[in-house]
Parts: structure tokens; sequence; C-alpha cells
């Protein structure tokens, strides 16, 4: 066998920078590390990126459908305005009562409220002002109400 001793010395090429296998492992060890870590930032930051989108596409969305609503509400307290009933009334045939008779039904279930707004068995309907039909229009729907809520909790 030849060695390396057989060679002169200007012949024998000695290398300074030698790797040894160890130190490329942790080298391409850390580098791969350091990757997966830059991928997975980027996919968070990017995920979070279109959450935001959405999120602000929904409240734009938001905002739309209370717009909407808030018109809606807007078209029904209209439409449902106590002169507009009136003249609907009118013009379906309806006149106004000159006596309102309530009739009184034992263990029938009522609110509080309604049992105080109806007291008596007879009573006659203020008709001289729109005021006064105003608020008799309000009290009859608030005990229609009233009414219709204490039937919905009356178990069968």
């Amino acid at each position: 066998m030849v060695s390396s001793r057989d060679f002169p010395e200007h012949c024998q090429k000695t290398s300074e920078r030698r790797f040894e296998a160890r130190t490329v492992a942790i080298v391409a060890l850390v580098l791969a590390l350091l990757s997966l870590v830059g991928w997975l930032y980027l996919t968070q930051t990017s995920h979070l990126a279109v959450t935001g989108y959405r999120i602000m596409e929904l409240e734009q969305r938001k905002a739309l459908l209370e717009e909407e609503n808030a018109q809606l509400e807007a078209e029904i307290a209209e439409l449902e305005s106590a002169a507009r009933l009136m003249a609907r009334a009118q013009a379906l045939g309806f006149q106004r009562p000159e006596k309102v008779t309530y009739v009184i039904v034992p263990n029938y279930p009522v609110q509080e409220e309604s049992r105080d707004e109806v007291s008596g068995v007879q009573r006659t309907a203020p008709t001289d002002s729109a005021e006064g039909l105003t608020s008799i229009l309000a009290r009859w729907w608030a005990g229609l109400v009233a009414q219709f809520d204490a039937w919905l909790q009356v178990q069968p």
C-alpha cells in the first residue's frame, strides 16, 4: 500500500475546510427548523389576513342589514299609524262606536295590567278627539297583546 509518507510534501493535499458529517447534519437540521418556523409564520399570517377580510365583509353586511331593518321598521310604523288605520277602516265601511261594551270572562287568564284597564262592565268611548281615539287604540292593542301572551303561556 501506498501511504501519504511515500509522496513528497508538495504533492500531498491537506484540506483546512474539512467539515465533519455531524456538523453538516446539525447545520442542515437548524436550516430545516428555521424554514419550518418561517412557513408556519407565513401560514398563520395569511389565515389571519383572510379572517380579517371576512370579518370586515360581515361587518359591512351587518351594517347594510341594520339599515334595511331600520327602513322596514319605519315603513311598518307608517303603515300601522292610527290615522292610516282609521282611513282604511272608513274606506272599508267601519264606523266609530258610540258605546263600547266589555265582556268579562270568568277564569280567563289575563295579566294584571289588562284587568286594571277593564274595571267596569260598560265603558263609553270618547269620540270627540283624535287623541282619545289614539289612546283607545293603544290600550286596545296593549290589551290584545297581553291576552295573546297569556294565551300562549297557558298549558294544555
